[in-house]
């Protein structure tokens, strides 16, 4: 089967693309690049291929890249909002632009990524299915990607554990660094507020607590609904950030209990699963967050209202709301509000 791989010169797509080999696939490499200052892992993507003995393909996406998940992230924290970056990346550059390049390109049958993540057949259609071990799944940064390309991926690594993953490319490629990246990729060594500064001004505000101001912050762009820390505003108990009103440019304090929501609301649903086929739902707001029983979806005019059975925790404005049954990806949303 001639099959291309997204080849990121990281563990994760190498060990992938040595197993599809393996199998006695035709593998083309594909690597894309998206910022500047990578080309060490470009370098290392070339000599994956290399020792793979794969066509290797490098596709200049920098401008496509700011245009569509630098812009983004910077805009969602600009107007008081906390942007997913990888969600947005798989669905416009990784299974969006660089997908449809090796379609065209290349006329390859399979496209396959070092994601942990699964597919399998549920009600009749061909859907995102979570990794085996469940410490590890990467479904949740999937929901807002196309449903009609899910029959045409390949995740090689779904049934493997990161330590399997380690092992095999100890063996493999035992000059790659395997020390697991938490921060989001183009930020390289630059923090948050570092990055954003490049971008956006100091615009100060006050902070409100019990509707009465109680100090002032330097911008909305560095804080996120849920944080306890940082303000530097001593209280005399712990407080949370609430929310962010962008509009009045300013920061609502609350008590852990003023956290929780009975519900959401979200724009750009995408569904992998119509939803007259959705019978027992699950969510997911964050990645990593508990899972919670969805009592009712109500779509009033483009925008959908989740109930849940129970409060949850935490919900964020620009993040992803991702659906489930069981082990397999429904569909997902961005996250406009919570409903109190």
């Amino acid at each position: 089967m001639k099959i291309g791989i997204a080849l990121s010169g990281g563990i994760d797509s190498a060990v992938a693309a040595y197993k599809l080999k393996e199998e006695g696939h035709q593998v083309i490499g594909i690597t894309f690049e998206l910022f500047h200052s990578q080309k060490e892992t470009i370098d290392q993507a070339k000599y994956i291929a290399s020792l793979l003995n794969l066509p290797h393909h490098i596709l200049n996406l920098k401008k496509t890249f700011e245009e569509e998940i630098i812009s983004y992230f910077v805009n969602s924290y600009a107007k008081g909002t906390t942007p997913n970056p990888c969600a947005w990346c798989n669905k416009k550059i990784k299974f969006g632009k660089v997908l449809e390049f090796v379609i065209k390109n290349f006329k390859i049958e399979k496209f396959a990524t070092g994601h942990y993540v699964k597919t399998g057949k549920y009600k009749g259609k061909v859907l995102l299915k979570k990794a085996k071990y469940k410490n590890k799944d990467q479904s949740y940064f999937l929901a807002l990607i196309n449903s009609e390309i899910i029959p045409y991926l390949l995740f090689p690594l779904g049934d493997l554990t990161k330590e399997d993953v380690k092992a095999l490319g100890k063996k493999l490629f035992h000059f790659l660094n395997y020390k697991e990246s938490q921060n989001i990729c183009f930020l390289k060594n630059k923090s948050l507020k570092d990055f954003l500064s490049a971008y956006l001004p100091e615009n100060r505000g006050v902070v409100v607590y019990k509707n009465k101001v109680v100090g002032t912050h330097p911008g909305i762009q560095w804080f996120t609904v849920g944080q306890r820390k940082g303000l530097g505003i001593p209280l005399g108990k712990p407080l949370y950030i609430v929310e962010l009103d962008f509009k009045e440019n300013k920061i609502i304090l609350g008590e852990e209990k003023d956290l929780l929501s009975e519900g959401l609301i979200l724009e750009n649903l995408n569904f992998h699963l119509p939803l007259n086929l959705w019978t027992n739902p699950s969510a997911q707001i964050r990645y990593r967050s508990p899972i919670k029983k969805v009592k009712d979806i109500i779509k009033v005019n483009r925008e959908y209202k989740v109930l849940f059975e129970t409060p949850v925790k935490g919900v964020t404005p620009g993040q992803i709301c991702a659906f489930y049954e069981g082990e397999f990806l429904l569909g997902g949303g961005v996250i406009k509000k919570a409903i109190k």
